[in-house]
């Protein structure tokens, strides 16, 4: 079910299965099915990242009204091989602090040195994009096109990997691809979830079979590190309906974003 087209073609190939004369779980009607395996969640690679939202809330294969912004150097920590976490960038509405700027490089060899959590110096051309999400929202979004790393904090290879420091949603993550193609409907996924499947899947699969009708003031009781999801249409993703699931810490982080959107408190890990 990985819709990677066009913006415009991503709502004429969303097909849900449960539609298809029987339910996600592979009943019919209703009736008690076989006993269902669980999903098996693949490694994939070579396939289009979306750009994040400046917060990492939402995302976009191709944010609309893309403007210029009067830079070429930024510094920043590198999130992931195309993310960094910028303290201050003032480019279009109001600014403030901690955001994650898209980097696109120029030469692709250069994610190499997109090692997490290493302060690097990027290059390139600087734009901002914004799209309406809803009554509150503007998602913004910052993008460095033809960008090159310049210089950064000395890699040691014998260092453990650094852990997450900040996440973000992903939406339509190919490892998901399986699971979303059973539940009949799209995923976005905090990406520290998706980042190590095989400890986190068994409690994913279970929490996107039961979403909760939640609106962004709710958050979810219990266990901060507990998986949850909630309906999400056309939130995460403009274009889509999909099933969103975040740890409870993420969804108690953006109660507090939607009532104060400017906000600078990048979302936990």
């Amino acid at each position: 079910m990985r819709l990677t087209l066009a913006m415009g073609a991503l709502l004429l190939l969303a097909c849900p299965v449960s539609a298809q004369n029987g339910t996600p779980d592979g009943t019919q009607n209703g009736a008690m099915g076989p006993a269902r395996s669980p999903v098996a969640f693949p490694q994939v690679t070579g396939v289009p990242v979306p750009l994040e939202s400046v917060s990492g809330r939402f995302s976009s294969l191709n944010p609309l009204h893309q403007l210029d912004c009067p830079y070429n150097k930024v510094s920043g920590r590198v999130v992931s091989p195309s993310l960094i976490l910028v303290k201050e960038l003032a480019c279009g509405r109001t600014p403030h602090d901690n955001l994650l700027v898209n980097v696109k490089f120029g030469n692709p060899a250069d994610a190499a040195q997109m090692v997490m959590g290493r302060q690097v110096v990027i290059t390139g051309r600087f734009k901002r994009a914004e799209e309406d999400r809803d009554s509150v929202f503007v998602a913004g979004f910052l993008i460095a096109e033809k960008a090159g790393v310049v210089t950064g904090d000395p890699i040691d290879p014998s260092a453990p990997p650094a852990q997450a420091f900040t996440s973000y949603m992903i939406c339509q993550p190919p490892e998901l691809d399986g699971l979303a193609r059973e539940l009949g409907s799209e995923l976005c996924v905090q990406s520290s979830i998706v980042a190590d499947l095989t400890a986190t899947g068994p409690a994913l699969e279970t929490a996107a079979r039961g979403p909760a009708k939640l609106s962004p003031q709710d958050t979810v009781p219990g266990d901060p590190g507990a998986i949850s999801c909630r309906l999400d249409p056309g939130v995460s993703d403009r274009h889509l309906s999909a099933i969103a699931c975040a740890r409870n810490s993420y969804w108690a982080w953006y109660q507090a974003k939607w009532r104060d959107p400017l906000s600078s408190k990048p979302a936990p890990p």
